[in-house]
Order: C-alpha cells, then sequence, then structure tokens
C-alpha cells in the first residue's frame, strides 16, 4: 500500500526484562525473557500502536524482542518475521555480567571501552561498527523492501542508537547520549529521496 511514496518505521525497544529485578547486566545476545512489567509495558504501546496500520513486523531472533513483537502484533492481526541482523550487539565475556563486576575485575578494558567504544572492544565481544555496519545495512535493506509501508521493527537499545547514530552522522562514543528506554518508539519516515527523518524519539508516554 502506498502513502503518498512516504515509507514509515517503527522502531521499537523490548520490554523489560526479569534480570532487571535483580542487576543490571550487559545483556547482549544472552537470550533472557520479558519480565511481567515488561509483558505489562508492551501491551501499552500495543494499544498505542493499534491507531496505525502496520503491513509487517520484524523482531530480532531473541526472545526479549519476539515476545515484544508478537504483543505488538496482536492487533493488528499480523504474522512477526525474525530477522537477525537486529540481534543486540555481542559483548562477548562481559554478557551477562554487572558494569560493577567488569569494573571491578578488568577496570582498564573497562573504561577503555567506556571512553572510546569505536575503538576498544570488549574481549570476544562485537565491535561497534561492525554491530553498525549489520544493522545500517537491514535498515536500508527494509527501506527498499517495502517502500510506501508502515512497518514495524522490534530491537535492542544498542541497535537502535546504533542506527541512529548513522542516520544522523554521529561518532560512535556518542551513542550513549541518545537515551532507548525499554518500551520505546520511535518513528523515522523517508520519502522519495530516501533520506531518513526522525519524527518521534524514545517515546513512552502512551
Amino acid at each position: 500500500m502506498n502513502r503518498n511514496n512516504r515509507t514509515r518505521l517503527f522502531l521499537i525497544r523490548h520490554g523489560d526484562t526479569i534480570d532487571e529485578e535483580t542487576k543490571k547486566v550487559f545483556k547482549g545476545t544472552i537470550d533472557i525473557p520479558l519480565s511481567e512489567k515488561g509483558i505489562a509495558k508492551l501491551k501499552k504501546a500495543s494499544q498505542f500502536l493499534s491507531r496505525y496500520n502496520f503491513d509487517y513486523i520484524y523482531t530480532s531472533a531473541l526472545s526479549r524482542c519476539i515476545e515484544s513483537g508478537k504483543i505488538i502484533a496482536e492487533p493488528h492481526n499480523l504474522e512477526t518475521e525474525i530477522a537477525g541482523a537486529f540481534n543486540e550487539i555481542h559483548f562477548g565475556i562481559w554478557e551477562g555480567r554487572s558494569f560493577e563486576e567488569i569494573d571491578e575485575e578488568s577496570p582498564t578494558e573497562f573504561r577503555q571501552w567506556v571512553k572510546n567504544p569505536d575503538i576498544h572492544t570488549p574481549p570476544q565481544g562485537e565491535a561497534l561498527i561492525d554491530a553498525q555496519q549489520r544493522s545500517i545495512n537491514i535498515f536500508n535493506e527494509m527501506i527498499s523492501k517495502h517502500r510506501g509501508q508502515n512497518i514495524a521493527i522490534v530491537t535492542h537499545a544498542g541497535i537502535l542508537r546504533l542506527i541512529f547514530a548513522s542516520i544522523l552522522g554521529m561518532k560512535l562514543p556518542a551513542i550513549f547520549r541518545i537515551a532507548q528506554d525499554y518500551g520505546c518508539i520511535n518513528i523515522i519516515d523517508i520519502y522519495r529521496d530516501d533520506i531518513p527523518v526522525i519524527k518521534l524519539l524514545n517515546f513512552t508516554l502512551y
């Protein structure tokens, strides 16, 4: 369905996860399910998004996004499609561990990464530039594949920040200046010139 040659992408972060009830950790590619709080939040987001007509809904391959995507999809009577390229950044041996634990055991490596995440990579982890390349590649594929349609993508905070950094021409160390709260909704419009325009960022007032 062509909507005046406008392609609209709804980029949604998954809901809160069960680990948040104890301590915050690098989740990365660990498969951590939604908490009850996360499910409740996504139901509210889904109700808000029901006013739009989605043509397709994609999620990362991790359960917290698959669960969130199914909740978002329910009012639209759509099946979600999995796109593994939207999986979260892989944080290597830091995954499943808290900032405090890593800072205590490997203070030099951790602080180098915090200061210059574009140069330093977690041990056995994924470089930010590589994660950005795969995420912006599939983002651009979605634009080409779904021209004139409304597409929802349920993914992770790290991936969302990398996509926005690419759109805005930001340097990678600045990505953590972009808030992406659990269950947030972002909207990006693309017109004939294929230039993405961010219309809504980190919206959770539903």
